[in-house]
């Protein structure tokens, strides 16, 4: 049983999606526009950098449940793979300088190599004999290579903790939480991100589909733009 859908009050995921686009437009800003302004304040950019540190672990959380309550995981995929492509640019463009930029990928591409693996490892889910528990690590040692070998945002850690999510979420909320803990502990203040995940009431709230798809390529052109400005290089 989900856990989640046990608990009456709490954080919607339209709440969580809000915290993690403010969280992560903050680390954006930081990134593409703050260090390039005169006599910017060192601590002021690392502040605003690990304010952003929340953002991916509650986007791959939301990744998970967004895998398992929608109506049709092919649309899903789809809308992911179209915002990746539409985001490469901006992402180029804000976080490193340039407007073509091949060793690195945005994180709507880390989200499609996670859900990909979601849709794999779901169909093999009731299947205990031993050559399909081998075929899942094969499945999960494949999308992180993926994630690795394309270079996209968070490498093949970020495949991974898709695929954490997965596997902790139907079990009790403390494992859930030492799990996420531990496995965001190589960035100081990413953990804390469990403290309104732990919150999150199994509750939709209310949804504004396309804007928090669109808010991502949006706030990077925004902010590759006025990057390009500061730095007089294109």
């Amino acid at each position: 049983m989900d856990m989640t859908a046990q608990k009456r009050f709490g954080i919607s995921a339209a709440a969580l999606k809000w915290l993690a686009v403010v969280t992560m437009v903050t680390d954006h800003f930081a990134l593409a526009v703050y260090r390039w302004l005169p006599n910017y304040d060192y601590n002021v950019y690392f502040v605003l950098r690990k304010i952003g540190r929340l953002a991916f672990p509650i986007y791959c959380f939301l990744l998970v449940e967004g895998f398992f309550h929608t109506r049709n995981v092919a649309k899903y995929f789809r809308n992911c793979f179209l915002f990746a492509v539409i985001s490469e640019l901006p992402f180029n463009m804000a976080v490193f300088g340039k407007v073509v930029y091949p060793k690195g990928q945005n994180v709507y591409f880390t989200l499609c190599i996670g859900l990909c693996a979601l849709i794999l490892l779901e169909k093999l889910k009731l299947r205990y004999e031993m050559k399909y528990i081998l075929l899942r690590l094969v499945i999960i040692a494949g999308m992180a290579y993926a994630g690795e070998r394309l270079e996209v945002d968070y490498h093949w850690k970020g495949v991974l903790f898709i695929i954490m999510f997965y596997y902790v979420r139907n079990m009790q909320e403390w494992v859930r939480n030492v799990a996420g803990i531990c496995a965001f502990a190589y960035e100081i203040t990413a953990p804390l991100a469990m403290i309104p995940i732990h919150f999150y009431n199994g509750e939709r709230g209310r949804q504004m589909k396309y804007l928090f798809y669109a808010v991502y390529p949006v706030h990077l052109l925004v902010f590759g733009l006025i990057r390009f400005y500061l730095t007089g290089k294109l």
